[in-house]
């Protein structure tokens, strides 16, 4: 007797996606909207700039003739410009000169570009490591912010780019190193000086706050220092501690008087130790509470963060302070119990009333960037011209690719990859869109290069007593 085929056994759904694939789908379909809408706004400006330029060559007099040369010369500047876009940046570009930090996920070297000779800080992320640890979204998001083109708090990207095994961020060297390097010489900074370095700040995060951005990782580390002193932000995206259980260890309570000498303990060793605790493994003293809970958090884990800094500058070491992740993780989250600030510090009123207004719950904590600029504790601080002014610290540089200010690390693996003929490198779906040329996005077109210097040939013109006709010949 034959047997009836099993027809109760599940199907698989036609139209059923895994979570990855649908991930892959809708960063290509953002990349492609992203791209085609950029296009099509360039066209309608290219379009308008025609006009204005016919127009302001029709106002200026000047023949047929010379009207198609201006013409000819726009359209061979464009056709440089295009061809320019079309080339494809590699790491081979570059020349090792130093390995300057290292993380969960690559390295940052400085390099230098052999075509141009401009130094500059090239941060390679490996590409197998960030899929498997989740932190694809998070390195696009960093990219996105970085190619912001008209912030002075944000470390310039000059470009990205990609191979089969790494990303690429090439960024701007800044030679003053990073604001834990100065907390380690420096061990306490006066509250002028505190007062420069955290104002600064606050104009940073207000910046990346109205780009729509939370960073979630702000500390000493993420802060660097450009050659006049001023600071910059860096690492945007990539919170290295996510991962960590704040409730595998639970500390056991301390009553007072051994709470104070542990304090002092703490401190002691933290001093020690410090350059070990920000190493590549990083540390989550610095991080909010909501983050830990996973209640959900907005921008004000931010300013969270720069209360913390600020209590480090001042005091020496951060509140929540211990050896293990672990019990800085459970000290965060039952900050009220641990949360102090040592009289021997000697903070001023003003000082100590900033610090408990970040060091707070969210409800209470200053919201604003406006809130934290009105304190007390910024009496003084032009705020318009901070970024002019003269920073407590300028780094002393012996030359451009000087790189005293950063740690030594030892090189590891080569920095080019092995040669793999002319073979064509395979579209990853993971970084789709993940190419950024700086230069090319800044350069000029023909077009509003020839409308700027006519503007500047009629206005020069005007000025003088005789008519003048410009020729194409002043133009280029």
């Amino acid at each position: 007797m034959a047997t009836k085929p099993n027809t109760t056994q599940k199907k698989k759904e036609p139209n059923q996606v895994s979570s990855n694939t649908r991930d892959k789908a809708q960063a290509a379909k953002d990349y492609i909207e992203k791209k085609y809408s950029k296009l099509k706004q360039t066209e309608a400006e290219r379009k308008e700039d025609w006009t204005e330029l016919n127009k302001m060559m029709a106002e200026m007099n000047l023949s047929s003739v010379e009207q198609e040369q201006i013409k000819q010369e726009i359209l061979h500047r464009e056709a440089e410009h295009l061809r320019k876009k079309r080339q494809k940046i590699t790491v081979f570009d570059f020349e090792s000169i130093k390995i300057i930090g290292k993380g969960a996920f690559g390295e940052v070297r400085v390099v230098r570009n052999k075509h141009n000779g401009e130094v500059l800080a090239m941060k390679k992320l490996n590409k197998t490591e960030m899929i498997y640890k989740n932190q694809v979204q998070h390195v696009k998001a960093e990219r996105e912010v970085l190619t912001n083109t008209e912030n002075p708090w944000i470390v310039e990207l000059k470009c990205s780019f990609q191979d089969e095994k790494c990303l690429y961020l090439v960024m701007e060297y800044l030679g003053g190193g990073d604001l834990m390097t100065l907390l380690i010489r420096k061990n306490i900074l006066s509250e002028a000086e505190s007062r420069f370095y955290i104002a600064e700040c606050v104009l940073a995060v207000e910046s990346i706050h109205k780009m729509n951005f939370i960073h979630r990782d702000l500390k000493p580390d993420n802060i660097l220092i450009d050659n006049n002193g001023h600071i910059k932000l860096s690492d945007f995206g990539l919170s290295k501690n996510a991962e960590i259980n704040a409730s595998s260890e639970v500390l056991s309570k301390l009553d007072e008087d051994a709470r104070h000498k542990k304090r002092i303990d703490e401190r002691n060793e933290y001093r020690r130790n410090r350059k070990l605790a920000y190493s590549t493994v990083g540390t989550p003293d610095y991080i909010a509470p909501e983050v830990f809970s996973r209640t959900g958090y907005s921008e004000l884990v931010d300013w969270w963060s720069i209360g913390v800094i600020l209590y480090e500058m001042l005091v020496g070491y951060p509140p929540f302070y211990a050896e293990k992740p672990a019990d800085i993780c459970h000290k965060i989250l039952s900050w009220q119990k641990y949360f102090t600030i040592p009289r021997e510090a000697k903070l001023s009123p003003a000082a100590t009333d900033l610090i408990r207004r970040l060091i707070c719950e969210p409800n209470t904590r200053l919201s604003t960037s406006e809130e934290i600029k009105a304190h007390p504790f910024f009496n003084g601080v032009d705020w318009e011209r901070l970024r002019f002014s003269q920073a407590p610290f300028v780094p002393q540089l012996n030359s451009e690719v000087d790189t005293s200010n950063f740690d030594e690390f030892e090189e590891t693996e080569p920095f080019y990859p092995p040669q793999t003929g002319r073979r064509k490198q395979r579209k990853d779906p993971n970084f789709i869109g993940y190419t950024f040329k700086r230069d090319v996005e800044m350069q000029r077109t023909g077009l509003v290069t020839a409308l700027e210097e006519l503007e500047s040939i009629r206005a020069s013109s005007s000025r003088q007593s005789t008519k003048y006709v410009p020729s194409s010949e002043d133009l280029y």
